[in-house]
């Protein structure tokens, strides 16, 4: 599998290790900003930028994998997922060998399943969805698309999350609650009721920012 990577940050380098585990992955080099260009990510090379996704894709590059992390917002994520789309390649799920993701989990295109993280039977993650390090999802819940779970963070069992909403590392929310998209835990917040679309909480119990 030839492989391009889409930006060049610190979540890019979470990827590429758990990439560097899978021998038959060739990555071709990481798509930036113009000044990042000719930089070095962990020793593979940003070639360009992502005005050079029809020349690959001739060249026979047939998938890609968005690397630019979601801490303040998805919008580049989803641009750039518009963009691979439209160029015909095809988003690979990419799990790390120490995670542990039942085999009646589903996940959709474009997702990372970071070291020592957990998906847990009848769970469905959407696409292009980041599970970091040591998280848990537990049995029967429900992710949309862009969401991002950091590191430590657990989501009881029956949880539903909504498109492009953030879970804070180590925070835990309950068994059989709801959270809206776009919102925003905090890290280290413990949520005990449902949270609407855009809310923003912190602490524990999780209270409401203004």
């Amino acid at each position: 599998m030839k492989l391009v990577l889409l930006g060049g940050g610190g979540h890019c380098r979470s990827v590429l290790d758990v990439l560097c585990e899978d021998a038959k992955i060739e990555i071709v080099g990481i798509l930036d900003l113009e000044d990042k260009v000719g930089q070095f990510i962990d020793d593979v090379p940003v070639i360009g930028t992502e005005a050079l996704l029809p020349e690959l894709k001739h060249q026979g590059v047939t998938h890609a994998f968005i690397t630019v992390g979601s801490i303040e917002n998805t919008a580049i994520r989803e641009g750039l997922a518009a963009t691979i789309e439209k160029e015909g390649y095809v988003c690979p799920i990419v799990i790390a060998s120490s995670a542990v993701v039942s085999q009646k989990a589903r996940l959709g295109p474009g997702s990372f399943v970071g070291k020592n993280a957990t998906i847990n039977a009848g769970t469905r993650i959407g696409s292009h969805c980041i599970i970091n390090t040591g998280a848990i999802v537990e049995h029967d819940c429900e992710l949309g698309d862009f969401v991002h779970i950091g590191p430590g963070a657990t989501l009881c069992g029956q949880v539903t999350v909504g498109t492009r909403t953030l879970i804070g590392s180590n925070s835990s929310v309950i068994q059989n609650i709801h959270v809206g998209e776009d919102a925003v835990i905090g890290a280290g917040s413990v949520v005990i009721r449902d949270l609407g679309k855009g809310k923003k909480v912190v602490g524990n119990p999780s209270r409401e920012l203004p």
